[in-house]
């Protein structure tokens, strides 16, 4: 999950090449002071981050099955190792980290309810397993279920705050009304992870709809300031110039100068 600002975006292409995962599309259109970010994009095509090292299972305890799996899913063979992670699961059907592996398979397949369902069974062996918590409320907060979504969300950073805990977390938050509760959970992520540029967008963007200007430019100042910078990393980036999302976000500054986040809804 990206950018919580509840705006449409035009098709574009090539936005935030940088970023950790496509969820975050940004563009800026100024016919006079029109400013537009978008909210979500599909989950589909994300590469679900692996927070197996969250889990105190140890590796030799599990079917063998289970490594044939993980290794297919090392060679980008999903299918084959979603049948080998079934396989386990129906040899130790009370293995956490089998059913979490399961629910990671199947959710890239674009089974959505296989992963659900092996989440759940992941749970309800380990109702602690933070991961599956974690991976379960960000698909129940994508597919409409907000609450539930959140109360795993937040079930999983009390267990084991990670920074894509509290973001997603705090993009919940903000997606049911809860403003405040989004800006604490984004500054939890940008204190674990200070360098966090989507938190900080985000978190500028929240400001800014609280009324609180200074804030929102000091957050949305260090968000561009970390995209240009990732950009610069890049052996093709032409130092000297700004990327695409440092000069949405220059004018997104001088929007807020001009007329405050007024603009950005008319």
């Amino acid at each position: 999950m990206k950018a919580s600002f509840p705006y449409a975006t035009p098709a574009t292409t090539g936005l935030f090449p940088n970023l950790r995962s496509p969820f975050l599309a940004v563009t800026v259109g100024l016919t006079g002071v029109l400013l537009a970010i978008a909210l979500w994009l599909s989950p589909l095509s994300l590469p679900l981050p692996d927070l197996t090292f969250l889990s105190g299972a140890t590796a030799p305890a599990l079917p063998v099955a289970y490594t044939q799996g993980m290794q297919l899913r090392q060679t980008g063979d999903l299918i084959g190792a979603r049948q080998k992670l079934q396989q386990a699961a129906i040899a130790d059907p009370m293995a956490v980290p089998v059913l979490y592996q399961l629910g990671r398979a199947e959710f890239q397949l674009g089974n959505l309810e296989a992963a659900i369902a092996a989440y759940r069974a992941a749970l309800a062996q380990d109702a602690d397993h933070a991961p599956s918590a974690y991976e379960l409320g960000s698909m129940l907060v994508t597919l409409g279920q907000i609450d539930d979504g959140i109360a795993l969300l937040q079930q999983s950073v009390a267990i084991a705050p990670t920074v894509l805990g509290y973001y997603d977390l705090g993009i919940s938050l903000g997606r049911s009304g809860d403003r405040r509760g989004e800006i604490n959970s984004l500054q939890q992520a940008i204190a674990l992870q200070p360098d966090h540029a989507d938190s900080h967008l985000n978190l500028g963007l929240s400001y800014a709809y609280l009324g609180d200007i200074a804030a929102a430019k000091r957050h949305l100042t260090q968000a561009r300031n970390l995209y240009q910078a990732q950009i610069e990393a890049l052996e093709h980036a032409h130092l000297g110039r700004n990327s695409l999302d440092a000069q949405i976000l220059d004018q997104m500054m001088a929007t807020l100068d001009r007329c405050g986040v007024d603009c950005w809804r008319s």
